[in-house]
């Protein structure tokens, strides 16, 4: 449940959005005076003191029927873990069992009406997790059409992280779950033998949520094996949000937990305007009494709470090009941006693929010479096709979000300076462009009990998500501080040292999972930033020097 109240404390009428606003447009002052963004946490706790008194209500309502199994605050809300007989008397209601007809999965959903005590009314805003049936959101994608597969030693071959590059435990990472995608432990060991990492076994306090060793899916396999591969020392976590829940669910859920990850992955996405839609986010919407709108405008308000905690939150681009999962033929006269991809406070990422791969590893792992794959070591990286990938990887101008003031200029340049755009009327050129940055997305080895190729941003994102956690621990050492919200420091970065980024300069979004309509547009890549691959992909190495130059 999700309290509502005033500000810091019961006499004070300064308002939260107030603060993070403030805090922002002090650090994009920063950045626009040619300063470089000082990492660092404001302290979460600091941005919430909810009144004593108020939350007293609401719990001692909770445990006025006896049988809450866990109550833990977050803050701002309350956490509660109970039998369905408790939830029923609770909330006067009636809890049933669900399941799907294709897939057999089983969930335990409330039918019918709901409520709270009237004298409680006041104080809570939303409740999550009743009611609210998952529709797919992941963007991860099975392919085969290929034998020469990524595995994680060419990623540190083409992104120039040295071998046996490691973190140390100051810097933590995970990824983001939704829709029942659990991860199996014995998997992810079995992986580490196969790709010769090294990846400790999870703790049980960093797996948040009902993880279900015994039902693994492939979105949660592919997410954990390549952040953990790919940030190599760095703690891992498993983040599981209950199936009803979504982004508003789920960034309140996150700021309001005591310990965290520093970097954080999410492979989820749906249209922006299509948030409130039944099986997206219409429960939080219903609740919260908004639109898509106002749903976007909300969960960007608490992205921005938890980038001032100093965490990274790096989000899949989408796999439908410009037009969407929700215009496949390219029918509308206008194109569909995801979110989150377009929330201007998280850092979106791209897919991109290998041409001509060469296939010369310097330390080969064992699943390259005892599988069907041969593993690449290089070779021409380009924006995903559909011939290869069978997606187009998302990207443009949010429709909800502004630009943000760190990309003004990058976004200025590509609108003046592109030859082949869309017609104008089919984006917000005045929105936040995306993505930010890009990685392999295309025939990503994996193992869900057999090696198997994947592709999609959902491997991007994970996979840069590793790539900055390994950057976090550089910046710990130096600061004591993690570089939290990334885009300034990403953007700055890419103005002052080119090198840092490998820039796409071949590709466009114009297709969709669907193929490629003669009625799809979109956008193209080019020198520089721009809004299909952002600024391109990693350079560990030169990202490494740059650090230690502005923080040292």
């Amino acid at each position: 449940l999700e309290m509502e109240h005033q500000g810091f404390g019961c006499n004070q009428t300064t308002s939260l959005l107030d603060v993070v606003t403030t805090y922002l447009a002090k650090l994009e002052r920063q950045i626009a005076k040619g300063r470089a963004p000082t990492p660092g946490p404001l302290k979460a706790r600091q941005l919430h003191r909810m009144c004593a008194a108020e939350l007293a209500k609401v719990e001692e309502w909770l445990r006025s029927v006896g049988g809450v199994a866990s109550l833990e605050s977050l803050g701002d809300a309350l956490e509660v873990r109970a039998e369905a007989r408790v939830v029923e008397s609770l909330f006067e209601t009636e809890m049933h069992v669900f399941q799907h007809r294709a897939s057999g999965r089983q969930v335990i959903k409330q039918f019918g009406v709901y409520s709270v005590p009237q004298r409680l009314d006041q104080y809570v805003h939303i409740v999550a997790g009743l009611s609210e049936f998952p529709v797919q959101r992941a963007s991860v994608d099975k392919q085969t059409n290929s034998v020469v597969g990524v595995v994680p030693e060419t990623l540190q071959e083409i992104y120039q992280i040295p071998y046996g590059t490691r973190a140390s435990n100051a810097s933590s990472q995970g990824v983001i779950e939704f829709e029942m995608q659990s991860y199996s432990p014995s998997q992810l060991a079995t992986f580490a033998q196969d790709m010769a990492v090294k990846i400790a076994p999870l703790t049980s306090d960093h797996v948040i949520g009902d993880n279900q060793p015994g039902s693994p899916q492939v979105e949660a396999t592919l997410d954990i094996q390549y952040i953990a591969a790919v940030g190599q020392g760095a703690v891992n976590w498993f983040w599981l949000e209950g199936d009803s829940v979504w982004l508003y669910g789920f960034a309140v859920h996150f700021f309001g937990t005591k310990d965290v990850p520093l970097v954080n992955s999410v492979s989820y996405g749906w249209n922006e305007a299509d948030q409130c839609q039944d099986g997206i986010g219409g429960a939080e919407c219903s609740q919260l009494g908004v639109n898509s709108q106002q749903y976007v405008a909300r969960v960007n308000a608490e992205f921005q709470k938890i980038g001032l905690r100093g965490v990274s939150l790096i989000v899949a681009a989408g796999d439908s090009g410009v037009n969407g999962r929700t215009d496949e033929g390219c029918t509308q006269s206008h194109f569909n941006p995801d979110m989150p991809a377009g929330s201007a406070f998280v850092t979106t990422v791209g897919a991109t693929e290998l041409a001509n791969p060469k296939t010369a590893l310097a330390h080969p792992p064992p699943v390259c010479s005892g599988s069907q794959y041969v593993c690449a070591s290089g070779g021409e990286e380009v924006m995903v096709s559909y011939n290869q990938a069978h997606f187009a990887s998302g990207g443009g101008f949010a429709g909800l979000s502004a630009t943000g003031a760190w990309q003004k200029t990058q976004v200025e340049n590509y609108l003046k300076t592109n030859e082949e755009l869309p017609p104008s009327s089919y984006y917000n050129a005045s929105g936040r462009a995306y993505p930010d940055v890009s990685a392999i997305g295309s025939n990503v080895l994996i193992n869900p009990g057999s090696i198997m190729p994947v592709g999609g941003t959902s491997a991007s994102a994970p996979i840069f998500a590793g790539v900055i956690a390994l950057l976090n621990d550089e910046v710990l050492k130096l600061t004591g501080k993690p570089l939290g919200f990334l885009n300034p420091f990403l953007y700055k970065m890419g103005e002052e040292c080119a090198d840092c980024y490998h820039d796409i300069t071949v590709g466009d979004n114009k297709c969709t999972e669907a193929g490629c309509a003669s009625t799809c547009k979109g956008f193209t890549a080019q020198k520089g930033w721009d809004a299909v691959s952002g600024w391109g992909s990693p350079n560990y190495a030169n990202m490494l020097k740059y650090v230690q130059s502005k923080y040292a």
